[in-house]
């Protein structure tokens, strides 16, 4: 008798785990996929900003912290694209995961164009800073065309 409530208590304890696994991976997915769209809010936040030095022919050096500032952010979202973390209320399509490797290469492709960013706004030259935030522009459209779903 004791043997079997012994074992009834350790199937209890691994079903009790079970489902205390499972609600963590579920709150896990869902911090993952917040991060992800505040890293993106915050993203579009720094090229708005860029876009108004741009349109009101501002300080160019200002530019400099908000193409770091978007380096730092491009980082961090590269990052934030664990297995299963497609489950969810995420924009991010499928091809995410199934094209990991061309998903990186545009995340460095946005990444180069950042840089160049800060190099011309260093110069202060905002012909070469208007050019330079077109293409980081495009950097990031590519990767919003094939990997994020479509806006309306």
């Amino acid at each position: 008798m004791l043997k079997k409530t012994v074992v009834m208590a350790m199937i209890g304890a691994l079903a009790a785990g079970a489902v205390v696994s499972a609600t963590t991976v579920a709150f896990a997915q869902a911090d993952v996929i917040k991060q992800r769209q505040d890293n993106r809010k915050a993203a579009g936040a720094e090229m708005r900003a860029i876009k108004g030095v741009i349109d009101s022919k501002g300080d160019a050096k200002a530019i400099v912290a908000h193409a770091a500032k978007l380096k730092e952010l491009e980082a961090a979202f590269d990052k934030m694209f664990p297995a299963g973390s497609d489950k969810g209320e995420t924009k991010a399509l499928p091809t995410v995961w199934s094209d990991m490797a061309g998903f990186q290469a545009a995340g460095k492709a946005a990444d180069a164009a950042y840089d160049k960013l800060a190099v011309a706004a260093g110069s202060g030259d905002m012909a070469a800073i208007t050019a330079a935030f077109g293409d980081t522009g495009k950097a990031c459209g590519a990767c919003h065309t094939k990997y994020r779903v479509k806006q309306n």
